[in-house]
């Protein structure tokens, strides 16, 4: 069967890859993603203080050809260099999953239930809420580009797919975002305490092409460990907000002043600590596929190389039948 529609649930890095991969090749093809804006993990969060990158903020590139990827994207203005090895978003870092969605179709705050097969062997998409046009739409295909967990229950439509997926595991990250009105004493932008529930403390606002605001000295965003999140992971948000703002102020080891702004926010499905080694899901029978930072473990890349290659190496396998 010839592939000319295809649906993809979830628009971060791994699904507007793969949709441009398939695009290019003629594809016709329809994003859906649960959140107001494209980029998943590489998110951004606009607040009173300022742009928070309360995800992931940069990353490096192991093989050649997402290094070549990557410095498009540079020459584009859509990256800028951290250092020598990583970079980050230019002006923030949804700057890249902003510019990949250009001229792609996608539904935003469209949270897939379900994938349904239709009377004539084709897929339909089962919303949580009404979607506006989704009810008349079939596609040829489907491609789920979601965590792991999320997938899972969306798979069942391709059981041995699904079975595939269901030992993938994310690590779960508390993630604090604080403004103060002037800078803060730190020996540097970014520390990693060697103790206590902080991974990471980055500051942001010193980042390549970063808006400046007006009564707001600093932005810091501050990133609980795998281990302490998953053990406060139902904790109330202001408890979280009060520990990591305590763990901040003992590794500066001064006493902080009252923020302008502090928001805790709680990424479930944050990173993946061993990500299968296959390149990406594929039932060829069912045409229906999975690809993300869960798979391409094999490669040592970090989440979003593995991202960029699943989705990549998924594309190809829709192409190639």
């Amino acid at each position: 069967m010839t592939i000319s529609r295809v649906a993809l649930i979830g628009a971060g890095l791994a699904g507007l890859t793969c949709a441009h991969e398939l695009a290019a090749a003629g594809v016709q093809v329809q994003l859906f993603d649960k959140s107001r804006g494209p980029g998943g993990r590489l998110s951004t969060r606009r607040s009173p203080a300022g742009p928070f990158d309360h995800g992931g903020a940069d990353f490096a590139a192991v093989g050649s050809d997402f290094a070549q990827q990557v410095e498009q994207w540079t020459q584009a203005g859509w990256l800028a260099r951290v250092d020598d090895t990583r970079h980050t978003g230019m002006g923030s870092m949804n700057a890249l999953p902003r510019a990949l969605a250009q001229g792609l179709p996608v539904q935003l705050e469209a949270e897939i239930a379900a994938i349904e097969p239709d009377s004539q062997g084709l897929w339909k998409l089962r919303a949580h809420q009404a979607v506006p046009g989704l009810a008349e739409q079939v596609f040829d295909a489907v491609v789920v580009a979601v965590p792991a967990e999320q997938a899972v229950p969306l798979l069942g439509a391709a059981p041995a797919l699904a079975d595939a997926v269901r030992p993938v595991r994310s690590d779960p990250t508390w993630t604090v975002m604080a403004a103060w009105p002037l800078p803060l004493p730190a020996r540097s932008d970014r520390l990693r305490p060697a103790t206590g529930p902080l991974r990471e403390a980055r500051r942001d606002d010193t980042r390549p092409g970063r808006e400046r605001v007006a009564g707001v000295g600093c932005r810091w965003v501050l990133h609980a460990t795998p281990d302490w999140s998953a053990h406060n992971l139902d904790a109330p948000p202001e408890q979280v907000l009060r520990r990591l703002l305590e763990a901040f102020s003992e590794a500066l080891g001064v006493r902080l002043a009252r923020p302008v702004h502090a928001v805790a926010h709680r990424w479930r499905y944050a990173q993946v600590p061993a990500p299968l080694s296959e390149p990406c899901g594929w039932d060829a029978a069912l045409r229906i596929g999975a690809c993300g930072d869960g798979w391409h473990g094999a490669t040592g890349a970090e989440g979003v190389e593995r991202a960029w290659l699943s989705a990549r190496a998924l594309a190809q396998r829709l192409l190639n039948g």
